[in-house]
C-alpha cells in the first residue's frame, strides 16, 4: 500500500486526509485557488503515474471499503482542468482507504484477542498487558485480549501456570471448558487437559474455583491447596513445595521466607541446605527463576539479603551471615 506514495509516510497520508478531501471538493466545484490546485497536483505527482483504478480498488479488501471507494469516485467526476480528475479521485480514494484502514487496524489492535497455541514438547511464556505472565504448556492454547479493559478474562485449553499482577478493581478470570477460576493477584497452575475436568493448584495467594455447571459450588483455595472441578468439586487436597509447576522449570518465591525457599530448592534439586543462623530463615524473598542452577539462585538471593553460602559437598550447602 505504501508504494502508492513513494515520498510520504502513511502517517502523513492519514494526517492529510481531511485536508485533501476538502481541496478535492473545491477542485470539483471549480473554486480551488491557484495555490490549492498546485498542492493537489503536487500530491498527484508523488503518486506512481501508471497506477490503475483497478489496482487502487484491489487494495480494499472489505465490502464497506469498496462502497466507500465507489462513493468517492462518484463525488469526483471529471471537471474543467488540464489534468483529468481521475488521478485525483484515485489519490483521494487511496488516502481515505489508508485512513479507514488505519482506524480499523487500531481498533482491532485495541480490542482483538490473540490465541497462542503450543505443539508437542513446546513451552511458551506469554506476557500480558497488565504485567502478568502465563507459561503455556505443550499441546495447549490460550486466548487473551491484547489490551485488558474493565475485565481481565482469558480462555485456556490444556495447561498453564499463571503469575498474576494484583488488581483489586479487576479480578483475573480463567475460563476452561468446565471451570471458571477467579483471582485478584496470585500464582497458580490450571490443568484442563482432562476431557471434562480442570485441576487448579495454588502456589501463592487465593483462588476461587467455580464449576460452570454448578455456579453455587464455589471453593476458595489458598497456598499449597489443590482441587479438581468438573460438574462438581472434589475435596481440597494439599501438596508439598511447587510440584504442580515442576513442568514449567520455574521456581517462584512470593514473599517466601528463606527457610521455605530452601526446602523448595532441596525438593527440586535433591539438596541438603543447612542454616548457620535461624534468623536468616525468616528473611523474605520474592522472585521467579527459570532453568537456573541452585548455585545461581542462591547467588542472586544472597546479593539481596546479604548472606553467604558454601557447598560442603555435591549435595550439601551451608548458609551463614556475612
Amino acid at each position: 500500500m505504501c508504494s502508492l506514495f513513494p515520498t510520504l509516510s502513511v502517517k502523513e497520508h492519514i494526517l492529510k486526509r481531511e485536508e485533501f478531501l476538502k481541496l478535492a471538493e473545491k477542485h470539483q466545484q471549480g473554486t480551488a485557488t491557484e495555490s490549492e490546485v498546485k498542492l493537489i497536483e503536487k500530491f498527484y505527482d508523488n503518486m506512481q503515474p501508471h497506477t490503475s483504478a483497478d489496482e487502487v480498488e484491489d487494495l480494499v479488501s472489505d465490502e464497506k471499503g469498496k462502497q466507500l471507494f465507489q462513493a468517492i469516485l462518484g463525488k469526483l467526476p471529471t471537471v474543467k482542468k488540464t489534468r483529468p480528475i481521475w488521478p485525483i479521485a484515485k489519490a483521494a480514494a487511496a488516502i481515505t482507504l489508508i485512513f479507514v484502514m488505519g482506524i480499523t487496524i487500531k481498533h482491532l489492535t485495541d480490542n482483538r484477542s490473540t490465541t497462542v497455541s503450543t505443539a508437542m514438547g513446546e513451552q511458551i511464556e506469554i506476557p500480558l498487558d497488565d504485567g502478568s505472565t502465563v507459561t503455556l504448556s505443550e499441546n495447549s492454547s490460550l486466548t487473551y485480549p491484547n489490551q485488558f479493559g474493565d475485565k481481565r478474562d482469558v480462555s485456556l485449553t490444556g495447561r498453564a501456570f499463571f503469575d498474576i499482577q494484583r488488581d483489586i478493581e479487576r479480578p483475573f478470570t480463567v475460563h476452561t471448558k468446565s471451570t471458571v477460576v477467579k483471582v485478584l493477584g496470585t500464582s497458580f497452575d490450571v490443568d484442563a487437559n482432562k476431557t471434562e475436568a480442570t485441576t487448579v493448584s495454588v502456589i501463592s495467594g487465593k483462588v476461587q474455583v467455580n464449576p460452570k455447571g454448578n455456579p453455587n459450588a464455589k471453593v476458595l483455595l489458598t497456598k499449597n491447596q489443590q482441587v479438581t472441578s468438573s460438574s462438581h468439586l472434589s475435596s481440597i487436597s494439599t501438596f508439598e513445595g511447587q510440584q504442580p509447576i515442576a513442568w514449567t522449570k520455574l521456581i517462584v518465591f512470593n514473599n517466601t521466607n528463606l527457610g521455605e525457599a530452601a526446602k523448595l530448592l532441596e525438593n527440586r534439586f535433591g539438596l541438603d541446605i543447612i542454616f548457620k543462623s535461624d534468623a536468616l530463615k525468616e528473611e523474605r524473598i520474592t522472585g521467579k527463576f527459570k532453568d537456573e542452577t541452585p548455585a545461581n539462585i542462591l547467588k542472586s538471593i544472597s546479593l539481596l539479603k546479604g548472606f553467604s553460602f558454601e557447598y560442603q559437598n555435591t549435595n550439601t550447602i551451608t548458609i551463614s551471615e556475612k
